[in-house]
């Protein structure tokens, strides 16, 4: 009899064991959580409501609908920001990490973090670090994707190339083509990037040409040596939004996550 007991027992703490178990490795798919580390361009400066209107919150709804998934989104993006200021126990990066710990624990579903940065980094003045050489940037980035990893298990991380800017940017910060070289120069360092990941992915690289010299994507600024193209307008916000969406939905699909209404390319 007790020998029976026993073993209703110790079966009862396997079954929960098992349970708990396979709660801990099964990812729901009832929620898409998408968190976006980035500069101006990615808090979207210069739109005119940018909590409606910026690419990060207009990616969010062009993966909901595409997919018809609830999708929640944290827009980290943060005017004026380097490598350096998303460094893991900096406040950005801290600020991100809790918002994708708080997803995973109360929303489930799978965590992807879109990072797109390195437009400040190309300064040739007064952002921090500026000018950020190529490898530098480089160990800040896999600084910041090696902490994602460890803090957000499971998660997915996707690395966006920055976009071109005008060569006249000049605004409290000195750009010109010294910076937009260097800005280019980052390329091939996230390509590297991307090979030594399983976890992480990498965007569209035709981004640069997408934006090059198309003055109607962008807002027109006066700086310090004339007018300059910097920040996308609401055009350039939802082609951006666009391009995001789609590498994230590839990422999304490979997940198990039916895409129903497919996105233009």
């Amino acid at each position: 009899m007790k020998s029976s007991i026993l073993k209703n027992v110790l079966l009862g703490i396997f079954l929960l064991m098992s349970d708990n178990i396979s709660a801990l490795t099964t990812v729901p798919k009832d929620n898409i959580n998408l968190l976006f580390i980035g500069n101006s361009i990615t808090a979207g400066a210069t739109l005119p409501d940018p909590a409606k209107q910026a690419p990060p919150v207009l990616c969010r709804n062009l993966v909901a609908n595409a997919t018809g998934v609830n999708t929640n989104v944290y827009n980290g993006g943060h005017s004026g920001i380097t490598t350096w200021g998303f460094l893991p126990g900096r406040d950005d990066f801290n600020r991100l990490l809790a918002a994708a710990q708080a997803y995973q624990k109360n929303n489930g579903g799978i965590i992807y973090i879109s990072i797109m940065l390195g437009t400040n980094d190309s300064a040739c003045t007064t952002t921090e670090g500026a000018p950020v050489s190529t490898d530098t940037y480089r160990a800040n980035i896999t600084k910041i994707i090696d902490a994602l990893i460890e803090g957000v298990p499971g998660c997915k991380i996707l690395l966006n190339y920055p976009i071109w800017y005008s060569p006249s940017t000049y605004n409290s910060a000195k750009y010109l083509q010294e910076g937009l070289d260097r800005l280019h120069s980052y390329y091939p360092i996230l390509d590297g990037i991307v090979e030594e990941y399983e976890e992480v992915y990498g965007g569209n690289r035709r981004v640069w040409e997408y934006f090059e010299n198309n003055e109607s994507l962008f807002t027109r600024e006066n700086g310090k040596a004339g007018v300059f193209y910097l920040h996308p307008n609401l055009s350039g916000a939802n082609r951006l939004a666009e391009i995001w969406a789609n590498s994230l939905l590839e990422l999304i699909k490979a997940d198990g996550i039916e895409v129903k209404n497919p996105l233009p390319q």
